[in-house]
């Protein structure tokens, strides 16, 4: 018979899978945005030519910031004020937000937008904007969930972000295999995000009933009955001082996550996109080259990395060789830049071949996961247990800016290839 111990770690990974779905499906459906942005002018054009409309170039790093931007803020608001709003309210409220946007999302793909390209990338934009703002109000409360939890529980939320990445990419590809139409393809694709965010809703609601639940939950101080009669002491991490307090014991793994992000996020997806393959096999290099390797290889990747990390916890918590491990990811920066580019590129192709750059795309992905888990996992044991939940949202918001950091960098990156 299954615990119910494990039922709650089947719905935190899906609460997981819930957080990144939103960036994942918006970035992995390339050839949607490519379409919905061509030139409509010049029919003769090729969709993915050498000529690219402006909004075709703009796309992925106006998306990028304008996912991180409001991500960072509204997690960084959650490590400050999550407290002042009741816990149900904000997972409840901020999921049932994506859930509309999603809607108008898919109810979009359907209708044509050639006369209003313009208006439509303003529009698609400001969706970026609000679903980002609610995914990162719901991803910041559940990492404070899953703090209070023990640690397995925060590899389950981390494992299911992973999880969400490889869904999104997986499902890009059947489309494209099909041989579906792009806007018949997006719709189908981002139905499939609706679905998955109404059984995420139905999954916390049912989690948070839970006996399970409300045991790890809901804080219950040991001295309860010494406090009889005293002062009435605020709810530990509610102060300024108290959060600071926190952060000084958290801050060597905060800088760690927000050190991963920053250089996955600079490298992933703006500079990754523009690599290219050089085999011979047309089909492969123009359609499934970028969705496999840069997309799904990466989510595959990132997963193993934080199952891993789940399964063996190693370096141990305190260790130096985290932070050691996490400096050393800024060598993926120049592989990268060193990759296949076009030939109009002024950085020299020293590993040209597919097969460096799957091998770089592997270790990039393992260890951006591995390295990232444990950061989530040591944090919020490094103070006492009341703490947890304030741990937990502060390293939210560290990781968010590390992922705002990288946005911003990959422009720069981005110009150079």
């Amino acid at each position: 018979m299954i615990s119910e111990g494990n039922v709650i770690y089947c719905c935190f990974l899906l609460l997981g899978l819930g957080t990144l779905l939103p960036w994942n499906f918006f970035i992995t459906a390339q050839t949607y945005w490519e379409y919905k942005f061509r030139n409509t002018t010049n029919q003769n054009e090729t969709l993915y030519g050498l000529e690219r409309t402006h909004l075709q170039q703009l796309y992925t790093p106006m998306q990028v910031c304008f996912s991180q931007i409001p991500n960072f803020t509204f997690l960084f608001i959650n490590a400050l004020f999550s407290h002042k709003v009741q816990q149900r309210l904000r997972l409840v409220a901020s999921l049932v937000m994506m859930i509309i946007f999603f809607c108008l999302t898919t109810i979009l793909t359907k209708i044509n937008t050639d006369g209003w390209q313009l208006g439509f990338f303003i529009l698609t934009m400001i969706i970026i904007v609000f679903i980002n703002s609610s995914g990162a109000i719901f991803q910041g409360g559940l990492f404070g969930v899953a703090g209070q939890f023990p640690e397995q529980y925060m590899t389950a939320v981390v494992a299911g972000q992973a999880l969400g990445g490889v869904f999104a990419s997986a499902s890009r590809i059947v489309s494209l295999s099909v041989g579906a139409k792009d806007d018949t393809a997006a719709f189908i694709y981002f139905l499939i995000a609706v679905v998955v965010m109404i059984f995420t809703l139905i999954a916390y609601l049912y989690m948070s009933k839970t006996n399970f639940y409300k045991h790890y939950t809901t804080y219950k101080p040991q001295e309860k009955e010494a406090m009889k009669g005293e002062e009435a002491i605020p709810s530990p991490g509610t102060s300024f001082k108290a959060q600071l307090a926190i952060f000084k014991e958290i801050w060597p793994l905060g800088v760690s996550v927000w050190a991963v992000f920053a250089v996955t996020l600079a490298a992933f997806p703006a500079l990754c996109v523009k690599i290219l393959s050089t085999s011979e096999n047309r089909v492969w290099a123009d359609l499934y080259f970028q969705p496999v390797i840069t997309f799904l290889l990466f989510n595959i990747g990132d997963y193993l990395g934080r199952q891993v990390a789940g399964f063996i916890m190693w370096p141990r918590r305190g260790s130096r060789i985290v932070y050691v491990m996490v400096a050393l990811r800024l060598v993926f920066i120049p592989l990268f830049l060193l990759c296949n580019h076009s030939t109009s590129s002024p950085i020299p192709s020293l590993f040209p071949h597919d097969a460096w750059y799957i091998f770089f795309m592997l270790l990039f992905s393992i260890s951006n996961g591995y390295c990232s888990s444990l950061c989530m996992m040591y944090a919020p044991k490094m103070v006492t247990e009341d703490k947890a939940e304030t741990a937990s949202s502060m390293m939210a918001a560290l990781l968010g800016l590390g992922l705002l950091t990288g946005g911003l960098l990959s422009f720069a990156f981005a110009l150079i290839t």
